[in-house]
């Protein structure tokens, strides 16, 4: 009987490996005035001035709880105006996130206020793994588990829509109509991009997001490869009326010029050729993007994206730019050189996973200061170039226009910020899990809260906006 258990154990996590399919909806035609784009989510009274983007990284219940910290210190940072409330959590436009922060996203983006009174116990301090492993464990689910077409993936994606989610779907989020724009990652392990839960990602290939759970987006961002099955979705491109942008024409010829531009381009177009890929298989959103930057930061540089944060610096509707990511990176001590010995697979295969997401990383984080760097020294030598040209000759204009006068809050909250030594080790060595101690979490939510109100950006921020906590 011993051996009978032992061998109905290895089938079901040998064949919990397959792949999830995600019955992700067809449509017939591309509505762009319709659907989960940020265009169609109202700013309310917060309008555009003050814009601010947080990303949230991966890294389990540590980074759901770093990134709920952040939430709750904009919440208690008030500045003076006319509305209600007038918290800097009010200001927030845009969530990207990936993996473990997920969760804390979109949870805020369903909920909004209530996350105050309900994550906690629903998730930062409940032994989400605990669960899972049960549910895995559990004979009731084992010959459910050995069917091909179901997977430990489809059990964490029952488990977060009935015990986190209560069943939503993005056509509740559309329903909402206003911002935040709450946009999970996942990677498209073919072409090693990152896949956003957003109507433009869809809209390629011919699916429906509005009919797509918020849980199954959350696990895909979630799917750690080996421990999680990919997540598949069906592509129905070819189906429907969808045109690509005018901008993934002619970035074509950006090869040599723009090869970011001609990367995203070739990726966007890959979707569109349903027959040689019918089916789209999507891992851990870490993997390609690990802090949920690289979106924001197109958008801030370009107006190729649909959510184009440049577009609206040029229309002069944004005056105050924060960005601040939300970083839960691990740095575990090791003993891998204390030996002779060479690593094991496992410890080999972890950091070939982890290493180059923590790289990537750090310099996309660089990448951001830089192009804020560089904002402001075009703003500042166009007036340096004015007041020589009105020495020169007095009254005279220059030939082209002022870039507009904007403010930039650059604001990273990190272990890495830590001090002393002993405490910043203390956080670098939590799990990467989805159950950690009470006190741990409660210490992640408090640091949060400290390195965010420590923060240069932050501070300038509030002294900008005239804010108090």
């Amino acid at each position: 009987m011993k051996r009978i258990l032992i061998c109905l154990t290895l089938a079901v996590l040998v064949l919990a490996g397959c792949a999830h399919y995600e019955k992700n909806p067809k449509i017939a035609n591309v509505a762009p005035k319709a659907g989960y784009r940020f265009d169609n989510l109202s700013p309310g009274e917060a309008g555009d001035d003050v814009f601010i983007i947080l990303t949230f990284s991966g890294g389990g219940t540590r980074a759901a709880a770093l990134s709920y910290g952040v939430l709750e210190t904009l919440r208690d940072t008030r500045y003076p105006g006319t509305r209600k409330t007038n918290s800097l959590l009010d200001e927030v436009d845009v969530i990207s996130s990936v993996s473990g922060g997920s969760f804390t996203a979109a949870y805020y983006g369903l909920f909004r206020d209530e996350i105050f009174s309900s994550f906690e116990k629903k998730f930062l301090y409940h032994n989400i793994q605990g669960d899972l492993a049960g549910m895995v464990f559990n004979p009731g689910n084992w010959f459910t588990l050995i069917s091909p077409e179901f997977s430990r993936t489809d059990l964490a994606v029952r488990y977060y829509d009935t015990h986190v989610f209560d069943g939503k779907t993005f056509g509740d989020l559309i329903s909402q109509a206003s911002r935040p724009m709450v946009i999970m990652n996942a990677t498209d392990i073919s072409t090693g991009s990152p896949f956003s839960f957003v109507q433009e990602q869809f809209d390629p290939i011919c699916s429906d997001l509005a009919g797509v759970s918020i849980a199954a987006a959350a696990t895909a961002s979630s799917c750690f490869p080996v421990a999680f099955a990919p997540m598949t979705l069906n592509n129905y491109a070819g189906t429907c009326s969808y045109k690509a942008p005018v901008w993934v024409s002619m970035a074509g010829e950006d090869m040599l010029v723009n090869p970011p531009r001609y990367a995203r381009a070739e990726t966007l177009l890959s979707y569109t050729r349903g027959k040689g890929r019918p089916f789209l298989h999507l891992i851990d959103g870490g993997v390609s993007d690990n802090i949920g930057l690289r979106g924001p930061l197109t958008s801030i540089r370009s107006t190729d994206p649909a959510l184009s944060v440049l577009r609206r610096i040029n229309r002069g509707s944004i005056k105050h730019l924060v960005v601040i990511v939300v970083d839960a990176k691990s740095k575990p001590d090791s003993n891998l050189d204390k030996t002779a010995s060479p690593p094991g697979i496992e410890s080999v295969l972890m950091k070939v996973a982890t290493v180059p997401m923590d790289n990537y990383s750090f310099d996309t984080v660089q990448a951001l200061q830089d192009a804020f760097k560089s904002w402001q020294q075009d703003q500042q030598a166009y007036k340096d170039c004015a007041s020589v040209l009105d020495e020169a000759c007095s009254g005279a204009k220059m030939p082209y226009p002022a870039p507009e006068e904007i403010r930039f809050y650059p604001i990273y909250v990190g272990f890495d910020r830590i001090t002393p030594p002993e405490k910043r080790s203390y956080f670098q060595n939590m799990a990467t899990s989805f159950h950690l101690k009470d006190q741990e979490v409660t210490d992640l939510r408090r640091i949060a809260r400290k390195l965010l109100e420590e923060s240069e950006g932050f501070n300038a921020l509030k002294a900008d906006l005239n804010a108090k906590h």
